[in-house]
């Protein structure tokens, strides 16, 4: 697992290929369908997951779930780990 995540030098399509796990509930939420920059394009500010029948919504942005990267726990090889329930007041 990939515990700092300052250093963590991954591809969009590696990205994409792993599965986005809630810690809390054990939940999966899905594969990562985009990223969101800040304006300066230098940090991502959210993962896009589609939603979960994504092939009958085709065109629905509205449904997509925004993640914001804060609240990334850990990227493994095959996964990422997500903290939901993280309070970002101490960020």
């Amino acid at each position: 697992m990939r515990d700092n995540l300052e250093n963590v030098h991954v591809t969009l399509s590696e990205l994409r290929q792993m599965e986005v796990i809630d810690i809390n509930k054990g939940k999966r939420l899905g594969f990562i369908s985009d990223l969101i920059f800040d304006d300066n394009l230098e940090r991502i500010e959210y993962i896009v997951i589609p939603p979960e029948n994504a092939f009958l919504s085709f065109f629905k942005k509205r449904d997509e779930i925004l993640i914001s990267w804060n609240k990334v726990k850990t990227i493994g090889v095959d996964v990422i780990l997500i903290d939901l329930l993280q309070d970002n007041s101490e960020e």
